[in-house]
């Protein structure tokens, strides 16, 4: 099945929701949260919500964020998630390719994300498509209290 990558609207927010509900390493925001992303008016931080789909269905999503008032352009991926039951058949690969592609079309020379140190398969991912470990945050995730990764990767455009 074909997985296509794309801007959310708002009728993908309870798929959104129910997708980060059933991902508990991904940030647990509420919904309201999620409609900030779509309404949010001209600020210094730009932000945008990502969805991958299948057959109509929101299959995962991704939330990626640039200060694009200051140089260079710093991008961050703030969460991602893969439904259960598509996990491990290249939707978090595409969504990746996805935000890779935002981030330098707002003018990131790279872009950085945190991970937790326990999510393994996450970590392979991102190693895979070419992040770099560059540091660690001690007890940075909460529930349970976990260490984050730091992982960094230059945005110039190249299949992942």
């Amino acid at each position: 099945m074909r997985v296509t990558v794309r801007t959310a609207v708002a009728d993908d927010l309870p798929q959104v929701y129910t997708i980060a509900a059933a991902n508990p390493s991904a940030p647990q925001w509420t919904l309201a949260q999620f409609e900030e992303i779509l309404s949010a008016g001209e600020s210094a931080v730009t932000r945008v919500l990502l969805v991958a789909t299948a057959d109509a269905a929101v299959v995962g999503f991704a939330v990626v964020s640039a200060v694009t008032v200051v140089y260079p352009v710093e991008a961050e991926l703030e969460s991602i998630a893969v439904a259960p039951e598509w996990q491990g058949r290249g939707v978090g690969r595409a969504l990746m390719q996805d935000v890779l592609w935002w981030a330098e079309s707002v003018g990131a020379d790279e872009l950085r994300l945190e991970v937790r140190v326990s999510n393994v398969v996450a970590r392979k991912l991102y190693e895979g498509i070419g992040f770099k470990l560059c540091g660690m945050r001690p007890k940075y995730y909460a529930n349970p209290v976990e260490d984050a990764v730091c992982m960094i990767r230059a945005t110039m455009f190249r299949e992942v």
